[in-house]
């Protein structure tokens, strides 16, 4: 295999963010790889019955896949499945959640730009809502407020978002616009800004000082899970300045599964 050949083909793991019927069978994809970042591809064939990329190229999996390289598509000429998140599956609710990292991640990440650490925790996250007895909500408020973190806007609970100073132990304001908490002093528009309660803010702390295994202990009041999400959805919708369709798509699954209890 020559040079040129060599760096035209290459070999990576992806996880299919997006798909797109594309002709008669073919699938057009949206990937995120840990070292080539976001790409586009070409899956030829895909949809047909016998094909041999058929089941290897399913939303939200982890896939070895080989690519060809094109000029605005790559080319799926490989495709074996890695980690097919199996409880995904069977759970409406779970594949909801896992359609929302997706789509958060897709949102945030520029083509062709390695993001290591967004890789990984898109494979993480989409471990976690495969665990038993999960709290699926605070599995996603923990995704986005560390990715919130991997590409660059974390969200400020420690020192005031306008002035740097010290925050003290005690009810406080959130403004998505500024990108945290606000001490008092500094908040001249109040308006704008959410009520955070000391146990709540307590929460963001801990939150984002400590890792999923001991964020996933946390028990969560119904009030908890509302100020949470409430903050961060702000927060996501002003740095993307757009709503989300699966935040809507998993209201309405909520909504369907509160129905049938």
């Amino acid at each position: 295999m020559g040079m040129s050949e060599r760096s035209r083909v290459f070999k990576t793991p992806a996880v299919v963010l997006r798909r797109l019927d594309y002709g008669e069978t073919d699938l057009i994809l949206t990937l995120f790889t840990p070292y080539y970042g976001k790409l586009r591809a070409i899956a030829k064939g895909a949809r047909r019955p016998i094909s041999r990329s058929t089941g290897h190229v399913e939303l939200y999996m982890v896939t070895q896949m080989v690519l060809s390289r094109g000029r605005d598509l790559h080319i799926v000429t490989q495709a074996e499945l890695e980690e097919p998140f199996l409880a995904l599956s069977k759970d409406l609710r779970r594949i909801g959640y896992a359609s929302h990292f997706a789509e958060l991640l897709d949102r945030f990440a520029v083509d062709n730009q390695e993001n290591r650490q967004a890789y990984d925790l898109l494979v993480d996250g989409l471990h976690w809502l495969c665990e038993e007895s999960i709290d699926l909500e605070l599995a996603a408020r923990y995704y986005e407020l560390r990715l919130l973190d991997v590409m660059g806007y974390a969200p400020s609970f420690f020192q005031c978002a306008v002035s740097g100073i010290p925050l003290e132990a005690e009810d406080q304001l959130y403004s998505p616009a500024e990108g945290g908490v606000v001490a008092a002093a500094y908040a001249t528009d109040a308006s704008n800004m959410i009520p955070l309660p000391l146990d709540v803010f307590k929460l963001c702390r801990y939150m984002s000082r400590h890792k999923w295994p001991q964020v996933k202990a946390l028990r969560l009041r119904p009030h908890h899970h509302r100020t949470l999400e409430r903050v961060l959805h702000a927060t996501l919708a002003y740095i993307l300045e757009q709503r989300l369709q699966s935040i809507a798509f998993l209201r309405r699954i909520t909504n369907l599964h509160t129905d049938e209890e």
